[in-house]
């Protein structure tokens, strides 16, 4: 239960943190060939692509949880994003596979050989980043950047461990079993981790943004939680993502309730990717703490400076 909320998220942000889609914006219906398509266009500058930006977001949230940078920088910039499984149009079936998803990002790449590519992953989604940036090889200038990511085997069951406890603390909190009850007060620890109560400030903030997502959390029912996580249960590092050269960020908070930092300390020193630890960051950076855009943006550019880690 707790893996299933592994990437949870509203389904729609503040304005501050998600602006609402650009006069213009592609649609699926307009850019996607049917409903089994795996990535979608959301947005592109004039012009043949230069600098390709695919979005990937956690279970249960979508893609605009990555607020502005749905957005083109310039011509010749594309955005695409992948659509979980009964989310916005998709079928429910089939369910996410790491790999497939990863193949279509690559071959999608392919397409534009000239074009800079840059790949955002959050929770479940980095897994994805992380395997799509192996598949299109050393050979191609590649940026990842993994926000809260998921850690390979055993790293799925370590973290549905632990969020089965969170979970079933949550609905004693709630006095409730309802779904929506249950994952509201989960929301919290996800927001802030597991020592949200203890600071008065963080407890407002907690409660504050709890009661103004309640409605609009993704909730793990009709399959939605098995569809989008089952897969990452095995999920283990392919030999392609260990030699793909790729730069590779890794942003992490210090209090991530679902993935330990240590675990992802490993992860990153295995791909030889850089780790930035935010100090007070739970699992969901990109609500709680909208800055970290940023710094996403310093990487991309190439104008990140390490002390900025520190």
């Amino acid at each position: 239960m707790g893996l299933f909320l592994a990437g949870c998220g509203p389904a729609r942000q503040p304005a501050e943190v998600t602006p609402q889609p650009e006069h213009g914006a592609l649609s699926a219906a307009a850019t996607a060939p049917g409903p089994a398509a795996l990535i979608h266009e959301v947005a592109r500058g004039k012009g043949r692509p230069e600098r390709i930006t695919y979005l990937i977001p956690g279970a249960l949230s979508t893609a605009r949880i990555f607020g502005t940078l749905r957005r083109p920088s310039g011509s010749g910039h594309l955005v695409m994003e992948y659509r979980f499984p009964g989310l916005e149009g998709q079928p429910i079936d089939p369910p996410m596979r790491v790999a497939q998803v990863a193949a279509a990002i690559a071959r999608h790449a392919a397409q534009y050989p000239g074009a800079r590519i840059e790949i955002l992953g959050f929770s479940t989604g980095g897994a994805i980043a992380i395997e799509a940036a192996g598949r299109i090889g050393p050979q191609r200038s590649v940026r990842v950047v993994v926000l809260s990511g998921v850690t390979p085997f055993p790293g799925a069951y370590e973290s549905g461990a632990r969020g089965m406890l969170a979970v079933g603390a949550s609905a004693l909190t709630a006095g409730s079993l309802a779904p929506r009850a249950v994952w509201g007060e989960y929301y919290k620890v996800l927001l802030y981790g597991y020592g949200w109560r203890k600071d008065p400030t963080i407890r407002r903030l907690a409660e504050r943004r709890a009661a103004r997502d309640r409605d609009h959390l993704i909730l793990p029912v009709k399959g939605l939680g098995r569809a989008h996580t089952g897969d990452l249960l095995g999920w283990t590092l392919s030999p392609a993502a260990l030699r793909s050269g790729a730069s590779i960020l890794f942003l992490h908070g210090s209090v991530d309730p679902v993935f330990s930092p240590g675990g992802v300390g490993r992860l990153a020193r295995r791909l030889d990717a850089t780790l930035c630890v935010v100090p007070g960051g739970g699992h969901l950076m990109l609500v709680t703490h909208p800055r970290i855009v940023g710094r996403i943006g310093a990487f991309l550019r190439g104008t990140w400076q390490a002390e900025e880690c520190r």
